[in-house]
């Protein structure tokens, strides 16, 4: 019975940090502000305060683990592979947040929720895995759900040059911080098979957490500090005209934490399936509460869309579930 509590604490955690996280992001990054008169457009900026609050909160959880393996021998072994991960998570962020200036929070939340498609691809191309049919037939009907629902906007849209060019423009970094993700998540896996196969000390939620958030802090404060750092004062002038962005910003950030922590504990106690099955649900609750709470607009061609992407993602995610019960009767 315990144990059934605990995994309950740890789904509505799940639900509860990420939907407020959704609810928060969308206003954060596509809402004009008041008095300074435009977005915050700052995507570097919101990456390293949520990295920080994470990194934080990960320090936390590795020293309640109380693991074997040392903070500091662990980045040691692994520098590469977080550094090289957490590059591309930090490249991802910036052109995801680009791609909102011409395309809709919903497209964009539907397309985040397509992954696997990304990941498959590289795992195909990159590290040369075997796909399964099942999962090629959910990726093929993955894509037709997204075509479908971005027909549906363009149905009811003005057919124009302008905007073809904004579609362009919106899905060209849309599609390439998707393929980033895949990246980043096939490396991901491939670094936590090479470690449970060699006799090093296992890689905890906990190490990933903190590591990879320390390295997207490097990666952004870099950035920021020889790059672009109008960027940052663009944040800080905002923020000073308009001190409601700090209290969005900061919720943002706390929510991604504590929802990671949540994610990370589950994962360990109860596998991936289980977590697979909570994150799949959770992406759909979420489009739905932003079409309750800020009004969006959707088609019945739309609708059919996202009923097929989401009905495509669950459908391979009982194909793993079957998997792992075939594996375990033999």
């Amino acid at each position: 019975m315990g144990s059934q509590i605990l995994l309950a604490v740890c789904v509505l955690g799940i639900y509860a940090t990420f939907l407020t996280w959704s609810l928060v992001y969308e206003p954060l990054t596509t809402k004009v502000w008041p008095n300074s008169a435009e977005k915050f457009h700052v995507p570097c900026v919101v990456s390293l305060v949520q990295a920080s609050v994470a990194a934080f909160t990960g320090y936390a959880y590795l020293r309640r683990e109380k693991t074997g393996y040392r903070t500091k021998e662990f980045m040691k072994d692994n520098y590469k592979d977080l550094l090289l991960i957490s590059f591309t998570q930090s490249t991802s962020s910036p052109l995801a947040t680009y791609s909102l200036q011409y395309v809709d929070f919903l497209t964009y939340m539907l397309a985040k929720s397509c992954k696997l498609i990304p990941i498959l691809a590289v795992h195909l191309l990159l590290y040369h895995t075997k796909i399964t049919n099942n999962k090629k037939a959910v990726a093929i009907a993955v894509t037709f759900g997204v075509t479908l629902f971005n027909l549906g906007s363009a149905k009811r849209s003005s057919s124009t040059r302008g905007q073809n060019v904004s579609y362009v423009n919106g899905f060209a970094p849309l599609v390439l911080s998707l393929l980033l993700d895949g990246f980043t998540n096939a490396t991901q896996d491939t670094l936590l098979k090479r470690n449970r196969t060699s006799n090093k000390k296992p890689i905890t939620g906990g190490h990933l957490m903190l590591g990879l958030n320390m390295c997207i802090v490097f990666w952004n404060f870099f950035y920021l500090l020889l790059i672009d750092p109008e960027q940052a004062l663009k944040a800080k002038n905002m923020i000073t005209e308009d001190p409601e962005i700090a209290y969005y910003l900061l919720t943002y950030a706390a929510c991604g934490a504590l929802g990671q922590i949540c994610i990370f504990y589950t994962l360990q106690e109860y596998g991936s399936l289980v977590l697979v099955m909570v994150t799949v649900t959770r992406k759909m609750f979420s489009m739905i509460l932003s079409i309750l709470v800020y009004g969006h607009h959707v088609t019945r061609m739309q609708w059919l869309g996202i009923s097929i992407v989401f009905g495509g993602i669950t459908a391979e995610a009982l194909l793993k579930r079957r998997g792992a019960s075939k594996l375990k009767t033999q």
